[in-house]
Order: C-alpha cells, then sequence, then structure tokens
C-alpha cells in the first residue's frame, strides 16, 4: 500500500470511529481501541514512509523500527495503545477515559505523520 493508501485507509478508519462516539457509557471501549489500533498503523506506515522511505506494512516490530528512526514518542504511543488494547480486548477494563486517550493518540500520531508532509 502507498502513503496515500494508508492516509485513505486512516480516513475509513476514522469515520468508522466517529460512528461509535460519543460513548459516554463506555459500551464501545474494545471497538474504539481497535479502531485506534489500526488508525494508528496506517498513519505511522504514512509517517515512514513520508519521512524515511521505510515501508511498514505490519505492526510487528513497529516500535523497534520507529526507534531506529530516532521516533521515541511514537513508538512509546504505539506500545501504550498496545497496552490499551490488552486491558481490554483480554480482561475486562472499559473505561471511557481511555477512549479520550484514544482520541488524544490518533490526534498526536497524525500531527507527526503529516508534519512537514506536501503530499
Amino acid at each position: 500500500m502507498n502513503v496515500e493508501g494508508h492516509k485513505n485507509k486512516a480516513k475509513e478508519l476514522e469515520r468508522s470511529l466517529s460512528r461509535l462516539l460519543p460513548d459516554p457509557e463506555g459500551e464501545n471501549v474494545v471497538a474504539i481501541v481497535e479502531l485506534t489500533y489500526g488508525i494508528l498503523l496506517h498513519l505511522i506506515a504514512a509517517g515512514m514512509e513520508t519521512k524515511y522511505g521505510r515501508h511498514l506494512d505490519t505492526h510487528a516490530g513497529l516500535p523497534r523500527e520507529l526507534r531506529k528512526a530516532g521516533e521515541v514518542d511514537i513508538a512509546e504511543i504505539f506500545e501504550m495503545l498496545d497496552t490499551f488494547r490488552a486491558g481490554r480486548w483480554y480482561g475486562s477494563k472499559g473505561d471511557g477515559e481511555i477512549v479520550e486517550k484514544c482520541l488524544d493518540l490518533i490526534r498526536k500520531v497524525k500531527e507527526w505523520a503529516v508534519e512537514n508532509d506536501d503530499r
């Protein structure tokens, strides 16, 4: 998938996410976390391709590749989301506070991915 494809897929997932928001009762936390994961994967792939010419289409080894590129903050964001995922998917945690954190992570990664991007 090329940069525009990753950006378009992230936008598609964001549209799906918007259908679950607001979520005041926390009924959709698991789905929101999973959609956030997909959004971040695509945004990071687009950002890495644009900034470093590195094409990443998988989450395997993603934090390591980000750190190699000096993108420690983005690596930590992705790892934080992975922790949210494990807690919601495999556990029973499901609070609305995570929804706001997910939205904040999307904002941060989106800003990073398009920074200095004139595509």
